[in-house]
């Protein structure tokens, strides 16, 4: 029995001791791995743009006291427009947004189109000194804008597989000033009564106009790295109508019969533009603070 006794009084010295032993460790700290949280997607941006453009003129009108010359009105036998045409353009915007999230952003931008050529040919048969007269007149002009947007787009997603590509569309209003110079008729005509022939010609000084201008847009942007983002995109632009064009006589000054005023309307583009987006947050990564657990 005093044997038993003993030895129980050994054991319970025995974990006495080992929970000393224990309390004297210091405590265990596990560090977790960092959390990465997510990017940033909204912020600030500016953006510059370059495009080449190719238009179109949805009339091209010769008007006389205002009205639109036309076979079998005022005196005119025949009249045909032969050609209308206005050139290609290159364009360089620059401008400044806001994204509000990963899928819509908002920008206003300004730009510079120039390098234009208003051209159109027209035949014209009309009574004249008891006969006719035939005339043919070769119109030509350069042109250049300064266009004025405000725009938004949606973003369809990012799909990195190939490459972080984020196609887009978006749509802008605002407005399109005009400015035609060095405008100048060279008409040649042929009088079946005196059988004369000559050049009337004409010139018209240079003027400017102020149009509603909008503009549908799609494309896709590549972002380079957390601030700089690369797009590729096509844009119509309606730039509305050009300014008119009062035809003088070259040799006075005074302007033609009938106020003879030329009359462009409806221009449109079709571009293809490259820009960059240049973002003022910074957009990178950030690690949050390691989670401390003590046991």
């Amino acid at each position: 029995m005093r044997r038993h006794s003993t030895a129980v009084l050994a054991a319970a010295a025995a974990l006495i001791s080992t929970a000393a032993t224990a309390a004297d460790v210091a405590p265990v700290f596990r560090q977790s791995v960092p959390v990465v949280q997510p990017a940033e997607s909204g912020g600030w941006y500016l953006r510059g743009d370059i495009g080449v453009a190719a238009h179109a003129i949805g009339n091209f009108a010769v008007m006389q006291n205002g009205t639109q010359v036309r076979a079998g009105t005022g005196g005119v036998n025949d009249y045909a427009l032969r050609m209308k045409s206005h050139s290609e353009t290159v364009s360089i915007g620059v401008g400044v947004g806001y994204q509000f999230n990963s899928w819509f952003r908002l920008d206003v931008t300004g730009e510079f189109r120039g390098g234009g050529q208003l051209r159109g040919l027209d035949y014209v048969n009309f009574d004249q000194n008891g006969g006719t007269t035939a005339q043919t007149n070769l119109y030509h002009g350069n042109s250049r804008s300064m266009v004025g947007l405000a725009n938004f787009y949606v973003d369809l997603g990012t799909f990195c597989q190939i490459g972080c590509l984020t196609p887009y569309l978006g749509a802008g209003f605002g407005f399109a000033h005009t400015t035609v110079s060095g405008f100048t008729d060279t008409s040649t005509g042929f009088n079946t009564v005196t059988g004369a022939t000559g050049s009337l010609g004409g010139y018209a000084s240079s003027v400017s106009r102020t149009s509603f201008a909008w503009a549908l847009m799609a494309g896709i942007g590549y972002k380079v790295n957390e601030r700089l983002t690369l797009e590729v995109g096509y844009r119509y632009l309606s730039l509305g109508d050009m300014p008119g064009l009062l035809l003088r006589d070259p040799a006075t000054g005074a302007a033609r019969p009938g106020r003879e005023t030329i009359q462009a309307s409806r221009l449109t583009a079709h571009e293809i533009k490259i820009g960059m987006r240049w973002s003022l947050n910074c957009a990178c990564a950030v690690p949050a603070e390691p989670i401390v657990a003590r046991y």
